[in-house]
Formats: structure tokens, sequence, C-alpha cells
């Protein structure tokens, strides 16, 4: 494989790399984000529903995951330009 052909790789595999980030990062988001709710028995004040709300881990989550994705396509899209500029240097060194 030479350089042009690892280089047209790296593009669709940084297009994959983002897609997929974000696709995993809403995932995340709607099975982390829930609130879940339970009855707490507490002696004399009786049945207490108790409820936790897990949205703000979720909406946090959504953004690391979703700016990883984001940062790792950027980091192939500027590994394929970096290849083939020096490709393209290598090239014109040997003329």
């Amino acid at each position: 494989m030479n350089v042009d052909g690892f280089a047209r790789l790296l593009g669709p595999l940084a297009l994959a790399v983002f897609l997929g980030g974000w696709v995993l990062a809403v995932a995340a988001f709607f099975v982390i984000g829930t609130e879940t709710c339970t009855d707490v028995r507490l002696g004399i004040a009786g049945n207490v529903q108790v409820c936790q709300d897990t949205s703000s881990s979720a909406v946090i989550l959504l953004t690391v995951i979703g700016f990883a994705a984001s940062v790792g396509s950027l980091f192939l899209l500027a590994l394929r330009y970096l290849i083939l500029v020096l490709a393209r240097i290598e090239e014109n060194t040997r003329r």
C-alpha cells in the first residue's frame, strides 16, 4: 500500500470515528439520563418516594464522548493532511 492509498483510508475512518462517537454519546445519554424512583419505608413517617435524577451525569457524558469523537476525527484528518504533504515534499525533493 502506498502513501496515497493509506491517506484515502483515513478520510472515511475519520468520518466513522466522528459519527460512531456521537451515536455512542447519544446512546449513553439516553441510557444513563433517567430518573429512578423507589419507595422507602421510614418507620413513623411511613412510605416516602425517593427519586434520583442522573440527567446531569448524562449531559456531561454526552459532552465528553462527543468531544472525544470530534477531536479524534480531527486528529485523523490532520494525520491524513500531514502524510500527503510529506509525500509531496518527498516527491519534489527526488526530482
